[in-house]
């Protein structure tokens, strides 16, 4: 018989899209609060596959990755997002966001990313919150699920998620794990 186990420690990682890099400067602040330190910032990626958010941010939307130190437990995803959510709604103007955080993490087999969206292939955490798997690593290299948005299926941040995945190595290494 298996008993439970703590989970293994997990790379703290969100996604911010936003419109204004003023707004994204405000989110910055807020998160190294929430997560810590932030170890690993992506260049700023187009947010073109949809114009979903554009009546709230914009026509130029850019999405970047941060990745923060110390390592956390994974349990406490809908805790991250509900204070993401409250970081949004801070910087927010006239009931639109001008940021959209979504916090996650990355172990060695997946990323996952916290949504409020109910899916079919997402899983129900409590609190209006859900799990989603964005991307996964096998044979060395990530994929996107085929329910994945076209973005991470289209492997545009594969390479900032490997040295993602570097640095995960390298702190569980300084944790003796």
């Amino acid at each position: 018989m298996s008993l439970p186990e703590p989970a293994p420690r997990v790379l703290p990682v969100t996604s911010v899209l936003y419109g204004d890099s003023v707004f994204l400067k405000e989110a910055l602040d807020s998160l190294q609060i929430l997560f810590g330190e932030i170890v690993l910032f992506s260049e700023p990626f187009p947010f073109d596959m949809t114009d979903y958010y554009q009546d709230e941010m914009g026509a130029s939307i850019q999405r970047v990755w941060l990745c923060f130190a110390p390592l956390q437990d994974p349990s406490q995803l809908t805790v991250w997002k509900e204070k993401c959510i409250e970081i949004e709604e801070i910087l927010g103007g006239d009931g639109k966001r001008l940021v959209n955080i979504d916090p996650g993490y990355l172990d060695h087999g997946k990323l996952v990313l916290a949504s409020c969206k109910a899916a079919p292939d997402k899983i129900y955490l409590g609190r209006g919150v859900f799990a989603h798997t964005c991307l996964r690593y096998r044979r060395g290299e990530f994929h996107g699920p085929e329910h994945s948005f076209a973005d991470f299926i289209d492997g545009r941040f594969d390479v900032f998620f490997h040295s993602a995945k570097a640095l995960l190595r390298k702190l569980l290494r300084g944790q003796g794990q």
